[in-house]
């Protein structure tokens, strides 16, 4: 009996295992504010949803479905993998404030610290993705 083929899959990269670790802090995040999400919707008859409950709606679709895409080395999981690591800045510097009704002041402060360090972490995010050895990740047609 020959003996089953081994797995050829390999480690993934640095680059990789920080875009993990950005969905997976992206996920909790929304996990947290979700309810602060819904309770932001109005439920009157005139408009029974928000622009930030339909938002944060798209997000999470794509985020799970290119999480999905990108556990299962799909070449189309790169594509999401950049488009989920353009990200951190809207949802630091504007999300946030929103969800958690900030004043205008603290909020114009809160946005000036976290667009500088969301804009930081999609450059690190998106150097890691574009490297060959991460891009070797997505093999799957």
């Amino acid at each position: 009996m020959e003996p089953a083929p081994t797995a050829t899959r390999h480690r993934p990269s640095f680059g990789l295992m920080a875009w993990f670790v950005w969905v997976g802090l992206l996920l909790g995040l929304t996990g947290l504010l979700l309810p602060r999400i819904i309770a932001f919707v109005d439920f009157s008859e005139k408009a029974p949803f928000s622009l930030l409950g339909l938002f944060m709606m798209a997000e999470l679709a794509a985020v799970l479905f290119g999480l999905t895409l990108v556990l299962q080395h799909k070449r189309a999981g790169f594509g999401f993998a950049l488009g989920i690591s353009l990200l951190p800045a809207p949802i630091l510097a504007g999300l946030v404030p929103v969800a958690l009704a900030m004043p205008a002041e603290a909020a114009a402060g809160w946005t000036t610290l976290m667009l500088p360090l969301g804009a930081a972490i999609s450059v690190v995010l998106i150097a890691g993705l574009v490297r060959p050895a991460t891009r070797s990740w997505f093999t799957e047609d």
